[in-house]
């Protein structure tokens, strides 16, 4: 059975670093409870440990995680020592491990490690087949490649200036399409960290997701040293106004997990 290690990177000092609106008229530490309980409920019935890598948490938000069976880690430090803090975890997991770098403002649907799992599990049948000619699957050789999985499925990748040329894959629950680019929110096994540590720890400084992604998964031209993909429609999605993930009703998994935090916050 597949072994996650959840590293929840979270801080309730800053709203937003780049000042865009939260949906629904959420404050940081609302959202960061609501994301929070998506991901712990999702990952229910699954191998996992998680470890709550806190920057400045207040008090407030150690009584909320407190109530979970997690580890928590608290500090001071700042956006880009935060995600190297966490690097750092990660360096320890086992090379079959499944590690699962996830920023607090991220929202899980309930399937999400339903549908990873059975990617993971059925990766050799889902990528496996050998093209006889040459063509873009032979290139990139995804039977081959390291993978890396990220869950939120960007409405501008669907505007004509984005659109991009990339493999499609089919598991048991929906289809995955080949993406450019990251957040620091996705999932790898501990020996593909390992593997490209040295991308990984220069990513660190000025919290560079744009040098990430063109190192690991190769630009435009998508023949990077990583496949990443990420699943069509998304499993999570990033709460700004603006790039949340399309066709998913939002609202109804928000208003799900209000109810779960104003019965948490009443107890």
């Amino acid at each position: 059975m597949v072994n996650f290690v959840i590293i929840f990177r979270t801080c309730d000092v800053v709203h937003s670093l780049h000042n865009a609106p939260r949906p629904f008229g959420l404050d940081k530490r609302t959202l960061i409870k609501i994301c929070f309980i998506s991901l712990f409920e999702a990952v229910q019935g699954y191998n996992y440990t998680i470890y709550v890598l806190g920057d400045k948490l207040s008090d407030e938000m150690k009584g909320f995680f407190a109530r979970f069976p997690v580890n928590v880690i608290n500090g001071s430090w700042g956006n880009d020592e935060s995600i190297r803090q966490s690097f750092l975890l990660a360096d320890r997991v086992k090379d079959e491990d499944w590690v699962y770098f996830c920023e607090d403002d991220y929202l899980h649907k309930p399937e999400t490690f339903k549908y990873i799992t059975d990617l993971i599990e059925n990766r050799n049948e889902n990528f496996g087949y050998k093209p006889r000619r040459l063509s873009l699957e032979l290139l990139v050789n995804p039977s081959k490649k390291p993978l890396i999985i990220h869950l939120p499925d960007y409405p501008d990748r669907y505007q004509p200036r984005y659109r991009r040329f990339s493999l499609i894959f089919l598991s048991s629950y929906c289809h995955w399409r080949q993406i450019t680019n990251t957040t620091f929110s996705f999932f790898t096994e501990g020996k593909t960290f390992r593997k490209f540590r040295k991308i990984f720890e220069k990513s660190v400084k000025n919290a560079d997701d744009g040098y990430l992604s063109r190192r690991l998964y190769g630009g435009l031209l998508l023949f990077g040293k990583a496949l990443c993909i990420s699943p069509i429609h998304g499993l999570s999605t990033h709460m700004h106004e603006g790039v949340m993930t399309p066709s998913v009703d939002w609202e109804e998994i928000y208003n799900e997990m209000m109810t779960k935090v104003k019965l948490i916050e009443a107890t």
